[in-house]
């Protein structure tokens, strides 16, 4: 191997000594490296400087406007707080409520609870509602852990920063300083809610009063700090830029970083993990905070030298071309000879070749070829394209079709909805309520079946829909059957497919009870079961013979399409519409039995995210 090796420098040698060009393409090469790797050095820091000076003034713009922007939603919020705290209505309520706070169902009680989720709705930045007194906390309302059944936000642990905020306002009150709201940042999330971040003002609650004599309510109002982290976080959506944004509040604490592991660290803290860093900071408006960019300028450094060296590579890699080439260009140009003998060897290597025709081989003929190609290929495209869209006409116009029946449909159901409310409330001026409350379910039903939304509906909505038609059944077939459903509230917020349940509710009242004048009964419950949600349809009617046992079970467990009287269509239907919807996870048994009754059991996967806004 070294004696290859040795062999192939000695040639390389003998060629740089027999051939004047090599040593002085090495000579106009190295003086070229030279002079580069000095020009090289020098633009590169004057590069650093001026990258640092750009970055600096751009960001310095950059951080202004979105002050501006974050200054506006501030001022927002702090007019929105004090709008709700002038409100005398809500003084009023809030004086009644706090004359019976011993008893949480009382009507004033009721009724503060009803101001307070109005007010809620004031704007969707608001994310609670909390009512203190002298005495401490009266109510407290939550948009999304209220509803959603979750624990209140102020609790043992944060009543404290509760009270401190009472105590500030009424200090401000007393002391007649010209800003009367007080402003924290704890607790910024909801224990069941870690998705959603916010911070709290607390006002005054003056209702209509000209004056602050006797004010001692505070509203404390927790609002979405959604379009704030928005604004802030704007400044770090350029990936290429060396600079992160952040913001912290009055005592120092960041409260919103791209990276969310820095969040609720001191500000001198974070400042010591990042030392070589250049920061620029404005001074926000309101509640004391401050909006920062962080320059990094290590990593600026870092990118421009890896810059630098990138292009000495390159620009060595360029010159050993332009060497190769030019020597090649020598070559070619001090011996023609050689290349003029190459090619005479070339002809005679080529002598028993048959001929070509020129006008077939060279390369216009060939561009002629691949264009006849092209034009073939654009034809089929075209061809393609022209089917393609009597393809898309005829499924326009056969969904344009299909839109003006369904809207037919739709007029149709708004028609007979609205047309049995007129009836329903001229049987309440007669004084007819029985009367007046079925023609309210049947039109409930109606509205829910004609219904142009999704198919995804609640448990909650579907789980209604079936008592008002089980009421409606009830009262057409008198004692044939009872009803019971067992259904707990705090599942009804679940997405569900919309009309599961009335197939299978209608077989056992058309099937199960056939034959009875008394004594049915239908049971719905739902419960947990694991990880899945069951929900069971019973009765104690006449059950299943086996052969209809088989067909049903077979529809159940194999999604067979057979063919089956009304009632097993329905079914069948149900549990296709069931398989699409919510997919593998989908669990159906069937119990029966002769005499004793039918059950069906419905095993439904719990959502991911079960609170539904």
């Amino acid at each position: 191997m070294c004696g290859k090796v040795k062999k192939f420098y000695d040639r390389i040698v003998a060629y740089a000594r027999a051939h004047i060009s090599v040593p002085m393409t090495i000579s106009v090469i190295g003086l070229l490296f030279l002079a580069v790797l000095i020009l090289q050095s020098y633009v590169k820091n004057q590069y650093f400087d001026y990258l640092v000076r750009q970055t600096r003034n751009t960001e310095q713009i950059a951080i202004e406007a979105s002050s501006m922007n974050t200054n506006s939603i501030m001022k927002g919020f702090i007019s929105t707080a004090c709008s709700i705290a002038i409100d005398g209505d809500l003084r009023d309520v809030t004086e009644n409520a706090m004359e019976s706070r011993e008893d949480s169902a009382s009507r004033a009680m009721l009724a503060l609870n009803t101001e307070l989720r109005a007010y809620s709705r004031y704007t969707s930045d608001i994310v609670a509602i909390t009512v203190v007194t002298e005495e401490g906390l009266l109510m407290e309302y939550g948009r999304y852990w209220n509803k959603g059944g979750y624990s209140d936000l102020w609790d043992s642990d944060n009543m404290e920063t509760l009270t401190e905020l009472y105590d500030r306002v009424i200090e401000l009150i007393t002391t007649d300083q010209q800003m009367r709201y007080a402003v924290s940042t704890t607790p910024s999330t909801h224990p069941s809610i870690s998705d959603l971040r916010f911070f709290h003002i607390a006002v005054p609650l003056v209702g209509g009063k000209s004056d602050w004599n006797g004010v001692g309510t505070v509203l404390v109002i927790s609002f979405n700090m959604e379009r704030i982290l928005e604004t802030s976080l704007l400044l770090n959506e350029n990936a290429s830029t060396p600079a992160e944004s952040y913001l912290i509040d009055a005592n120092g604490v960041i409260i919103s970083h791209n990276n969310s592991s820095y969040i609720g660290m001191e500000l001198t803290a974070y400042q010591a993990l990042t030392p070589e860093n250049e920061d620029i900071s404005v001074q926000l408006d309101y509640f004391g905070w401050k909006s920062y960019i962080t320059l990094d300028v290590a990593g600026m450094r870092k990118e421009v030298d890896g810059m630098y060296r990138n292009s000495i590579f390159l620009y060595m890699a360029l010159l050993m071309i332009c060497g190769i080439i030019w020597q090649y260009s020598n070559r070619r140009m001090l011996h023609p000879v050689w290349e003029i003998r190459d090619a005479m060897q070339q002809i005679q290597l080529d002598r028993n070749m048959p001929k070509v025709e020129v006008n077939g081989t060279h390369e216009i003929w060939q561009l002629a070829e691949h264009y006849n190609h092209m034009v073939d290929k654009l034809d089929e495209q075209k061809n393609e394209i022209q089917r393609y869209y009597e393809e898309r006409t005829l499924s326009i116009e056969q969904r344009n079709q299909a839109e003006r029946e369904a809207l037919e449909s739709q007029i149709n159901a708004h028609f007979l909805c609205n047309t049995l409310t007129a009836i329903n409330y001229d049987a309440m001026d007669n004084g007819d309520y029985e009367v007046a409350d079925l023609l309210k379910k049947l039109s409930g039903i109606l509205s829910y079946t004609f219904s142009r939304r999704l198919i995804s509906v609640t448990l909650g909505e579907e789980i209604q829909w079936v008592e008002q038609y089980l009421c409606l059944q009830k009262f057409r077939l008198m004692e044939v059957f009872d009803y019971e459903i067992c259904f707990p509230a705090e599942y009804g917020e679940w997405p569900c497919c919309r009309l599961f349940l009335q197939p299978f509710v209608e077989n056992s009242i058309l099937h199960g009870f056939e034959g009875k004048e008394n004594g049915g009964r239908i049971r719905i419950e739902g419960r947990t079961d694991g990880n899945r949600f069951l929900l069971t349809v019973k009765d104690n009617g006449c059950g299943m013979e086996p052969e209809i046992q088989g067909v049903i079970e077979s529809i159940l467990e194999e999604n067979r399409s057979l063919s089956l009287n009304g009632a097993g269509i329905g079914i069948q239907n149900a549990v296709t519409r069931l398989r699409m919807y919510y997919g593998e996870n989908l669990k159906i048994k069937l119990w029966t039995v002769k005499g004793e009754g039918t059950a069906f059991m419905f095993w439904l996967p719990i959502p991911k995210n079960p609170v539904r806004v």
